[in-house]
């Protein structure tokens, strides 16, 4: 079901050493209650299903809003701030990644898969060879059968820690549907690609369940 464009901030973070599992579990229940709590049109988020391996970042935060009047008020609401707060003492905040973009897709649906991929360029990229990447990661739309809705999106710029560049964001009936994405030649190609023009230590990437936790 296509939905109109919204702005989407999309955060990953990965567990440090204090994150015990009754931590982990109180950060999740932090964000269910925003969900409600909070200014915000839609939140989604989840915990990696590890299915590209062990370099996946480990928690991913989706939240949607109509427009940028809803995304300011929401960043000066409480309940978010005492969320993030505690997210950040159990989390690698030196790494946490952040993007912000316009998505035109479909809506969370429970139990599909969502892969995420964050990118940041390399310096002197030019902007010829940001838009062929761009394309290359469009393009498997139509190669890649097992994705049921995939968006590529530049960062609009927002973020002041831990901004990434590129979003690229693909939805699938299962993790059938996903692992066979991930194992495509034509997505491998394409992630050799994106892995030349963009920073290795900054990419970060996660396969969730939609409205799962």
């Amino acid at each position: 079901m296509a939905i109109s464009p919204i702005l989407r901030r999309v955060v990953l973070w990965r567990w440090n050493a204090a994150a015990t599992p009754e931590r982990r579990l109180r950060a999740k229940e932090g964000l269910a209650y925003i969900s409600y709590a909070s200014p915000v049109d839609a939140v989604d988020f989840g915990e990696d299903l590890g299915l590209s391996g062990t370099g996946n970042y480990e928690l991913a935060l989706l939240r949607d809003h109509r427009d940028k009047a809803s995304w300011d008020e929401y960043n000066r609401d409480p309940h978010h701030a005492r969320v993030g707060g505690f997210l950040d003492t159990i989390t690698r905040e030196e790494i946490t990644a952040r993007a912000d973009y316009v998505y035109k897709g479909p809506a969370s649906v429970p139990g599909r898969v969502r892969h995420l991929a964050l990118y940041t360029w390399r310096d002197a990229i030019d902007e010829g060879q940001k838009r062929e990447a761009r394309r290359t990661l469009a393009a498997l739309r139509a190669d890649c059968e097992t994705a049921d809705a995939l968006e590529v999106a530049g960062d609009l710029g927002w973020a002041k820690m831990g901004r990434a560049d590129l979003v690229l964001e693909v939805h699938f009936a299962d993790e059938r549907g996903a692992r066979a994405f991930l194992a495509h030649p034509a997505y491998r190609e394409a992630a050799a690609t994106l892995a030349a023009l963009t920073r290795p230590e900054r990419t970060a990437v996660i396969q969730h369940r939609m409205k799962a936790g």
